[in-house]
């Protein structure tokens, strides 16, 4: 539909700006008490039209937003620097997070989306507003005979006519605590209860629009605030209309019943007709009105079966624009389907391109790294059998050297044994000597020719007495210095170990002490190596000899060891 052609219709037949700023003030005193709850005040307005509740809403200290999808109805409220935007109500209300507004609003909106709309819009306006918000919507009054069957269906937007009963069920449903029906825009001398009316005014006189007013879930003592606003009356229902034309008609009718019952005074015999004429005229009105009453029932039966049609017009149209956005969203849906599909298959097939090259692109590397590893593998090997090739050498030379050390130590091990044979020879031959000159010193030959043998000795040795007197002072100063060192244990036994490192030296110098008589028995013998370990046919040897056995004995115990 064009812009231009709804805004001018609303111009039109909704009325000025200052006439429907002044019948939104209805809604003020519900909106009040929200100032004592909140320190912030943000409303939403879906279908905000011309923006007379945005500019009303702002010069009583809200902060409005409104939405429209009408560019013509946008173009005025920008025109006045209002806060309104191009949106859908229900997607604006999804944008907004939960318990974000103290009101939801929406005047003559309800009757133009369809009923599966309204009803998300009603249960996201419950999401989005805060305890006690409020949820105000207006829509024509289908109660009102000329509204219902003529008026609205004015508007060639409009859906279907929503009782009143309708909508505050659906609120409920939703989840709000609390509903309002607000009657709107009847004629002011009909909320006179005093006043006549006629049959026409219990046909055109029900207030033409309503509101619910429907309240979110809070504590008892913030809906205590709304009270006065909640419990308030409003409006012109039809029931209450004709309840008053059936009631005044009635009085009407037992006056004029009165009066025949009581019958004309002498002076009102000349103004009223005779009771024969008056029963002909009572029925004439009686039959006037059972005219009147069945033309009105045929109109309100013509109207309720114009209605009707309308009304299976409406839904058959409904059903048939429903059917035709079911079959749209199937091929649309069907549309994405294969689009989607189609994307899959592009996105599967590009991944398997890329994993084909990347397996491509990953065996290559893997066979470059098998190369360099199997290079690396073989010049290894190659290492390892040169260095076993080295070690083998070297096994086989450690070999040879071992047998040829085998050899030597099996030639040294034959040399030592023939010089231990050889020395147990010339010991034996030794001992042998010492016992022919034992035998030789006993006999009487030697003592026979000791006077001889002495004047020899004394011939030869008399050179030599100077020395034997220098050595005599020698003998004695040793003597003093082994006495010296005797007396003192830790001195002799530093100097025992200190002489030891000289085996020689040792040696000699005990056989001096030994044969000089320097030393007594028993210090020399504690420092003299064991006999237990030499054999019984050797324990008449001396000293020096001994020292020699032992020392043989210790090189070829450290030959077999070795």
């Amino acid at each position: 539909m064009d812009d231009g052609f709804y805004r001018a219709f609303e111009d039109r037949y909704r009325g000025s700006r200052e006439l429907i700023t002044e019948r939104l003030r209805v809604y003020l005193p519900f909106l009040e008490p929200l100032k004592g709850l909140y320190q912030d005040y943000p409303i939403l307005d879906l279908g905000c039209g011309r923006g007379e509740w945005l500019e009303l809403l702002q010069r009583e200290g809200y902060a409005p937003m409104g939405v429209d999808l009408d560019e013509g109805m946008l173009q005025a409220c920008q025109a006045l620097g209002l806060p309104a935007r191009n949106a859908d109500a229900l997607a604006a209300l999804k944008e907004l997070p939960d318990n974000s507004l103290i009101a939801v609003t929406g005047f003559h909106i309800a009757e133009h989306i369809p009923f599966p709309v309204l009803q998300e819009v009603v249960a996201e306006a419950q999401r989005v507003l805060r305890p006690a918000g409020l949820l105000i919507l207006e829509t024509p009054n289908a109660e009102s005979l000329v509204v219902g069957t003529n008026t609205f269906y004015l508007d060639p937007t409009h859906e279907r006519p929503l009782p009143g009963l309708l909508l505050s069920f659906l609120a409920e449903h939703s989840g709000f605590a609390r509903a309002k029906i607000v009657r709107l825009q009847e004629r002011d001398e009909l909320r006179n209860e005093g006043q006549s009316i006629g049959i026409w005014d219990v046909i055109s006189g029900t207030s033409p629009d309503y509101a619910v007013v429907v309240q979110n879930p809070a504590g008892a003592e913030q809906l205590e605030a709304f009270a006065s606003a909640f419990d308030a009356a409003y409006g012109v229902a039809l029931d209450q209309l004709a309840m008053r034309y059936d009631h005044a008609l009635e009085l009407r009718l037992n006056a004029i019943e009165s009066k025949i019952a009581q019958g004309p005074d002498q002076e009102a015999q000349g103004q009223f007709v005779t009771y024969p004429g008056l029963q002909g005229a009572l029925e004439r009105i009686h039959i006037h009105h059972a005219e009147q009453l069945k033309l009105l029932h045929d109109n309100f039966q013509h109207a309720a079966d114009v209605h009707e049609d309308r009304f299976n017009q409406a839904s058959r149209a409904q059903e048939q624009r429903f059917h035709d956005l079911v079959i749209a969203q199937e091929q649309r849906f069907s549309d994405a389907v294969v689009a989607q599909e189609q994307r899959f298959v592009e996105a599967a097939a590009a991944q398997e391109q890329r994993l084909i090259e990347s397996s491509v692109v990953q065996e290559q590397r893997f066979s470059q790294e098998v190369e360099v590893y199997q290079h690396r593998f073989s010049e290894s090997v190659i290492d390892l059998q040169q260095r076993c090739t080295q070690l083998q050498n070297s096994l086989a030379e450690a070999h040879l050297h071992h047998s040829n050390a085998v050899q030597e130590l099996d030639q040294v091990r034959t040399e030592l044994n023939a010089s231990l044979g050889h020395a147990h020879h010339w010991y034996l031959r030794a001992v042998a000597y010492e016992q022919q000159l034992q035998e030789m010193q006993r006999s009487t030959f030697w003592r026979v020719t000791s006077p001889a043998r002495w004047s020899v000795h004394t011939v030869r040795t008399a050179p030599g007495a100077a020395v034997g007197v220098v050595r005599g002072s020698g003998r004695k100063v040793l003597g003093a210095a082994v006495q010296f060192v005797l007396a003192r244990p830790m001195l002799h036994q530093r100097l025992n170990n200190a002489l030891k490192r000289s085996p020689r030296l040792y040696m000699a110098l005990k056989s001096v002490v030994h044969n000089h008589g320097m030393m007594p028995d028993a210090a020399l013998a504690s420092s003299l190596p064991s006999d237990s370990s030499v054999p019984a046919h050797l324990e008449g040897l001396s000293v020096e000899a001994r020292q020699i056995y032992h020392d043989l004995k210790k090189a070829i115990d450290q030959k077999d060891r070795g």
